[in-house]
């Protein structure tokens, strides 16, 4: 087990887009369309932000954005491709808490690096995750499943999108402050571990992509990893209330190959930002519990290396394997 560590949450507010002195893209660009790279399977919150947005910016762009699947090893195949991509702002990745933030510390031999290979545009959402259980686990609430916890640890197997995975490393961080040991079942994804927890397969499961199924009554929401309650499930009390010291939030955001040239750079923040702030979209995220964030480029690089240092200390202490 492990010791307490508080994730940051993040709360960065809109900030000022652009400056006034700053340098114009170059007047033809885009003119052509712009590939945007989701490094994980259709069904996730990932794909499902990456098709919200893609149409808007579009629209704001003046040019198709075209989201491209390109699933395997837990985002780094995707990742990779887009960093040994040509920096001129037509290859651009969605990348999250996993791709800048986890896979550094798990993977041996990751096919890029997080720093070298990408200029961070801007952050876009935080989302809390949610504890969920299924028919296979029977407790109506977050006490029950405590109770068990201690009781009958044996009980307790979790689903998770794989191994070193945000749904993982949540999972044991939970572990750890509860102190038991439950099973851990890796899917290939958020979509089948999430078919699995519905269909009694596996009885525990923590993510973002719950809300529908919650609402559908098809699982259980215990509580929510955030600091204060998701406003998609107002009833649902944060494990801070429920006596867990624990703050747990996934993320989200726009990166392009390093070596963009920084005006090209600044439109896509720019644009970003415009779409973040459209009433429509904003709705149709927040509906499924995901908070849009935007800002400034230096605001989400800042934030991607704090995260980094962070849950790298997450992975050494949940003594996740490296693969």
């Amino acid at each position: 087990m492990f010791k307490r560590i508080a994730l940051p949450l993040v709360g960065i507010l809109f900030a000022s887009l652009v400056c006034s002195n700053a340098q114009a893209a170059p007047p033809d660009w885009p003119k052509k369309p712009i590939h945007l790279i989701v490094p994980y399977s259709p069904g996730g919150n990932v794909d499902l932000i990456g098709r919200t947005l893609s149409e808007p910016l579009s629209r704001e762009l003046g040019q198709p954005v075209v989201v491209e699947n390109r699933a395997g090893a837990g985002g780094t195949i995707g990742s990779g491709e887009v960093a040994r991509a040509d920096a001129d702002g037509y290859t651009l990745l969605l990348g999250d808490i996993a791709t800048h933030g986890i896979n550094p510390h798990v993977y041996d031999n990751l096919a890029y690096d997080p720093v070298a290979d990408f200029t961070p545009i801007v952050q876009i959402t935080s989302v809390p995750l949610v504890l969920g259980v299924g028919p296979r686990l029977d407790v109506a609430n977050f006490e029950e499943f405590k109770e068990l916890a201690e009781s009958r640890p044996e009980d307790i197997d979790y689903a998770s999108a794989g191994i070193g995975t945000p749904q993982h490393l949540s999972f044991e961080y939970l572990e750890s402050l509860l102190g038991f040991e439950g099973l851990h079942i890796p899917y290939q994804g958020s979509s089948p571990a999430r078919t699995a927890l519905i269909g009694g397969e596996v009885g525990a499961f923590i993510d973002g992509t719950l809300v529908p199924a919650v609402r559908e009554g098809s699982i259980k929401a215990l509580a929510v990893t955030s600091a204060e309650r998701a406003q998609a499930l107002p009833d649902v009390p944060t494990l801070s209330e429920l006596g867990v010291d624990m703050v747990f939030t996934s993320w989200h955001g726009l990166f392009a190959p390093a070596g963009i040239d920084p005006a090209i750079a600044e439109r896509l923040n720019e644009a970003m930002n415009k779409v973040l702030e459209a009433p429509d979209v904003r709705q149709r995220l927040e509906a499924v519990s995901i908070e849009v964030i935007g800002g400034t480029a230096d605001e989400f690089a800042a934030f991607v290396d704090t995260q980094s240092e962070t849950l790298g200390e997450l992975v050494e202490m949940a003594e996740v394997s490296t693969q």
